[in-house]
């Protein structure tokens, strides 16, 4: 089994982070279950990984990031599970999410346009989880719940490239007085690890 774990926090290096903290939980939960399972780690903000942004001179010259390109979508590709770990931005994806999303989201690569529209390339074995924390409620506060645009966004994704199905896992409201932030992110350990315990067995 092969895994892709995606960290797409900013503040990578730092171990107080909800997310960086759920990324380290996966890794132990998976070196747990599943010790023989090959472990990939992208983490989208280290200066080392190259993630090409989208510029006038990729579109007009794309065989100069043609080999990171292909890099990047190879390893999605050949992942059997995939974790997409994101702290909430301004109600959507974090800016190199969405530049490595438009490396890997490549017609003929991952889908591809036919008469009847676009269809997905890959075969759907994949399972993939998405998870976010944020410091407001998206799923229950009405003020809120209309602005849920990153998981819609990546469902989108996924399904064009033939994966239809999302798990979504929540760290929400850590920053609202009224809540008790590490009683959360504690659950949300608790539900990373029992999606990854059911998935990897």
């Amino acid at each position: 089994m092969k895994i892709l774990l995606i960290n797409a926090h900013p503040d990578y290096q730092n171990p107080d982070r909800t997310i960086n903290q759920l990324a380290q939980v996966s890794l132990q939960t998976i070196a747990r279950v599943a010790p023989t399972a090959t472990v990939e780690q992208l983490t989208l903000y280290d200066p080392k990984n190259t993630i090409p942004p989208i510029t006038a001179a990729v579109m007009n010259h794309p065989e100069q990031v043609a080999d990171t390109q292909q890099a990047l979508i190879d390893q999605w590709k050949r992942a059997d599970v995939i974790l997409i770990m994101m702290p909430l931005h301004n109600f959507n994806v974090v800016s190199k999410l969405k530049d490595y999303i438009d490396n890997i989201f490549i017609a003929k690569q991952t889908f591809k346009y036919t008469a009847d529209g676009s269809v997905g390339l890959l075969d759907g074995h994949q399972k993939v989880a998405y998870v976010q924390s944020s410091g407001s409620d998206y799923e229950h506060d009405l003020r809120y719940v209309n602005a849920d645009f990153a998981p819609h966004y990546l469902r989108t994704i996924l399904n064009f490239m033939g994966i239809t199905k999302m798990t979504l896992i929540r760290a929400e409201g850590l920053d609202l007085i009224e809540n008790d932030k590490p009683a959360i992110v504690a659950q949300t350990k608790r539900d990373l690890t029992a999606y990854l315990e059911e998935t990897l067995n």
